[in-house]
């Protein structure tokens, strides 16, 4: 499987677990790039009022976040200026 550009997920999404494996395995600073990727593209998709995607970027974040906290990697979301 291939590193996407950004995380996006369905809520049922048939790829999650090979997704989920990959992000275990990603070095931190990939890891990390990838969540702010995924932010941007959020903040993006929110800016353009495309809810649709925002929801499935955002799930994108949390599962990033969540995978990096089961690491003991910290991926705080600081607010925008």
């Amino acid at each position: 499987m291939e590193l996407p550009r950004v995380l996006t997920l369905e809520e049922d999404d048939p790829t999650r677990a090979a997704l989920e494996a990959m992000l275990h395995a990603l070095a931190e600073p990939d890891l990390r790039a990838l969540w702010a990727r995924t932010r941007a593209g959020a903040a993006e998709a929110r800016g353009a009022g495309d809810m649709a995607r925002l929801f499935l970027l955002v799930r994108g974040t949390k599962t990033i976040q969540r995978i990096a906290g089961e690491r003991g990697i910290l991926i705080v979301a600081a607010p925008r200026r």
